[in-house]
């Protein structure tokens, strides 16, 4: 996709206040190792998925200085449960951010969540003209019984938070970031990856609580499914990457900083960093992260920190993927002042 003539006019990353470690004797030295963090962020008990994006949403509308009812749609993402079983957070979340006649759309696809509402957000603005911005939110609280932030996922551990984008139109108010691509490439061979060989269930949590990802994901491995998805997976990255450095109009030399999926600090460095090393050399600049994974929020999160980390006129990258398989690949640059 060509994001030509976008930008992003504000956007936020709502972290609760309080940072909690696992329970005395959950995790081995070993695990902390493998995760990289000892600490998570944890909401409170009293705050829900949609109302931590709320708070984003308005924090957003409020740095933009774009009026709520202003705004074309909303779109939603999600990666875990949002506070009732069957209902539309996107609406919840457009009425209390004071947007009350746009369209909530909601858009559920684990980590790669936020990449995806992105580009609806920039495709619902390419198709509809007389539309000015489209505001992105995420929410996820990875609260048990259902779900042990620490424990449930092998490859990830994970905080709460919210997030909320506001996309536009280049020159049309002040700018955060330009979006220069957004790129994305699927292969729906490996969507066996998160569910493995369980029989499908009839209710929510129906496979044990919490649930855990562990069974599917050492299937995975030790049917060798894993191996070959990575000999699969690196060549269709590095198209991904080259094809958003087109659509950008640089080369990998020109990006200052790389945003790379917050996942254990073994996956980033032992399968993320060689791959993409093989494409754009080892000398990058890769971010870091205090949070773990932010579930569908991750990718709009790495667009506030690759913000933070650039300077006037430096062009970031974000990589962002899910099980399924979906990867995406976006390149912003900072204003020039």
């Amino acid at each position: 996709m060509t994001a030509t003539g976008l930008s992003i006019k504000a956007a936020t990353l709502w972290l609760p206040p309080d940072k909690k470690g696992p329970a005395e004797g959950e995790l081995t030295a070993a695990d902390f190792e493998r995760i990289g963090l000892s600490e998570l962020y944890v909401a409170p008990d009293d705050i829900a998925p949609p109302q931590m994006a709320v708070l984003a949403a308005k924090s957003t509308l409020e740095k933009s200085g774009v009026e709520p009812n202003s705004v074309g749609s909303l779109v939603h993402t999600f990666s875990y449960h949002q506070g009732f079983d069957m209902w539309s957070p996107a609406h919840y979340i457009a009425y209390h951010a004071g947007i009350t006649d746009a369209l909530p759309v909601n858009v559920q696809q684990c980590c790669n969540g936020g990449a995806v509402a992105l580009q609806i957000a920039a495709k619902w603005l390419v198709a509809t003209p007389g539309t000015s911005t489209v505001l992105v939110t995420s929410g996820d609280r990875f609260a048990g019984p259902g779900f042990d932030r620490w424990s449930t996922d092998d490859d990830a551990a994970y905080s709460d938070s919210a997030t909320a984008v506001l996309l536009g139109r280049t020159g049309e108010g002040e700018d955060f970031l330009h979006l220069r691509a957004l790129e994305m490439v699927t292969d729906t061979t490996w969507e066996v990856q998160m569910r493995g060989s369980a029989a499908f269930s009839s209710v929510p949590l129906g496979h044990g609580a919490p649930m855990s990802l562990r069974p599917a994901n050492q299937e995975f491995r030790e049917s060798g499914a894993a191996a070959e998805m990575v000999k699969a997976l690196v060549p269709k990255m590095h198209d991904l990457i080259q094809r958003a450095l087109r659509t950008a109009g640089i080369k990998t030399g020109d990006l200052s900083c790389i945003a790379l999926p917050r996942l254990t600090r073994t996956v980033r460095e032992g399968m993320f960093k060689p791959a993409l090393g093989e494409l754009i050399g080892p000398d990058h600049h890769y971010l870091d992260y205090d949070t773990g994974s932010l579930g569908a929020g991750d990718p709009l999160a790495n667009l506030v920190a690759v913000e933070a980390a650039l300077e006037p006129g430096q062009y970031g990258m974000v990589i962002q993927g899910t099980g399924g398989l979906t990867f995406s690949c976006s390149v912003v640059q900072a204003p020039e002042k």
